[in-house]
């Protein structure tokens, strides 16, 4: 019996996980998703294989958050406390030079 409610609790846990991933929209941009089961307060990750050009738009500016970009990173907070509630959509969209091979270092 312990057996199956563990392997169920893992299975909830795996479906439930956080995670960022990366659509085309076909111009240069780029849209990074979420599916998350926490508020968001912040985030930071980085970008394989292309360089950032700029970041906007998506759920981050849409409550508030501050965007700053280098090269190769994102980062985004509010000043105010404001966060992103749990669900999914899209965080933010990427202007990129190149073709992104994923993110890493979220």
């Amino acid at each position: 019996m312990f057996k199956n409610i563990f392997s169920m609790m893992f299975i909830i846990s795996g479906l439930l996980a956080n995670t960022l991933s990366l659509s085309d929209n076909g111009n240069g941009s780029w849209n990074v998703n979420y599916l998350t089961s926490e508020t968001i307060g912040g985030f930071q990750f980085n970008v394989d294989g292309a360089t950032i050009n700029s970041a906007s738009g998506g759920d981050a500016e849409s409550n508030g958050f501050l965007l700053s970009t280098n090269a190769t990173t994102v980062l985004g907070f509010s000043l105010t406390g404001n966060t992103i509630p749990s669900g999914s959509g899209i965080l933010l969209q990427l202007n990129l030079s190149g073709t992104p091979t994923g993110l890493s270092g979220i």
